[in-house]
């Protein structure tokens, strides 16, 4: 495997945001944005220092949370930038 296609590998790009902060996205809709602290290699999260966001606006804050794999939608990593 190239470096190249190393860098698209979507548990790579996990791994290398740990301890960055990520938003993710669920299948029912629940949106969370926090520290990504651990990661396996079925997805699933530990996020601290999390907000839950509904319908674009927070309505609960966690210090840590658990998320399964198999609820994930998205995951957007280094989302220092947005706005919530």
């Amino acid at each position: 495997m190239s470096s190249q296609n190393r860098n698209k590998n979507p548990l790579t790009i996990l791994q290398n945001s740990q301890n960055r902060q990520i938003l993710l996205r669920l299948k029912d809709g629940t949106e969370y944005k926090g520290l990504l602290k651990e990661i396996d290699a079925y997805m699933n999260l530990i996020l601290e220092d999390c907000t839950e966001i509904m319908e674009g606006s927070p309505v609960a804050k966690y210090n840590e949370i658990f998320i399964r794999g198999n609820n994930l939608l998205f995951i957007k990593p280094d989302a220092n930038q947005l706005k919530i």
